[in-house]
């Protein structure tokens, strides 16, 4: 999502998301990890902002993730380090944001668009047996939903002196099965904070408190074991400007609290680390 493009008509960015999922979940409770399983994600992100006028703009997002799953697997013969890695181009969001005009000192913009399926789609792989009627997939890397998927949300900010209040609202929609049964699980996510100069305009610091809620994906219908749940994060962060209309910003995002839907492995921490430029 974007708050618009102040003073300047085009902005780009690159951002780089990077977590380790190395923790097994079941619920709120952290469980036993016997196979050593872990999932590394790096997920390069380019986005690309041109205000069309003050209040309307067109905002673009492209992913290229790259993903290592890795576990010990015990054989006859011994453990077995088993691996498998993929990376390539992800799903690419368009949206447009239209900003109100100033209500009671407070800036809204709305945004809303489409999640573009530019990532490639698998027909996936599932265990013969069933567990509690839900299908237990054996490839779970998807490069992309294979589906359009409506996108929007609401930013909203307040400048006072040198300290900014926020907060946003966002989801995302999807409507449809891709063309092998797989429909991502709707998301949503509500998120406040301030923001204030540190001792000069070059450097600030921010806090944020979000609530992510995702459903499960479904196969056909029916619930697969794949995400799904509810999180509560506290990511502190910090924005420096380097360079006229350039800035760079850095954050970590944790979890402080997680509900999860089913057992699977989750993070510690994500980190974000971004650059960006105002034409």
């Amino acid at each position: 999502m974007t708050d618009g493009v102040v003073g300047k008509r085009v902005k780009v960015g690159a951002w780089l998301i990077a977590e380790e999922r190395d923790k097994a979940f079941d619920g709120e409770r952290e469980t036993d990890n016997p196979l050593q399983e872990a999932t590394s994600i790096r997920v390069p992100l380019v986005t690309l902002d041109v205000r069309v006028t003050q209040q309307f703009g067109i905002q673009a997002a492209a992913t290229v993730p790259s993903i290592t799953r890795t576990a010990v697997v015990t054989v006859a013969g011994g453990p077995v380090n088993f691996s498998e890695s993929f990376k390539g181009m992800g799903d690419t969001s368009v949206l447009a944001w239209y900003r109100l005009a100033p209500i009671n000192r407070w800036n809204v913009v709305f945004n809303f668009g489409a999640s573009l399926p530019t990532g490639r789609s698998e027909r996936p792989r599932f265990r013969e047996e069933l567990e509690g009627g839900n299908l237990v997939p054996m490839s779970r890397l998807q490069r992309g939903s294979g589906t359009v998927d409506p996108v929007f949300g609401v930013n909203v900010d307040r400048s006072i002196r040198t300290t900014t209040l926020f907060g946003s609202v966002a989801a995302r929609t999807p409507v449809a099965e891709s063309k092998f049964g797989l429909q991502t699980g709707a998301s949503s996510e509500l998120s406040v904070g301030i923001a204030r100069s540190l001792g000069s305009r070059r450097v600030t610091g921010f806090g944020r408190l979000g609530w992510l809620h995702r459903r499960q994906d479904t196969f056909e219908g029916t619930p697969i074991l794949v995400g799904g749940g509810n999180w509560l994060y506290v990511t502190p962060g910090l924005a420096l400007q380097v360079g006229r209309g350039v800035n760079a910003q850095m954050e970590m995002k944790v979890p402080v609290y997680r509900s999860l839907a089913n057992r699977q492995l989750d993070s510690v921490v994500i980190f974000q680390f971004g650059l960006s430029r105002s034409f």
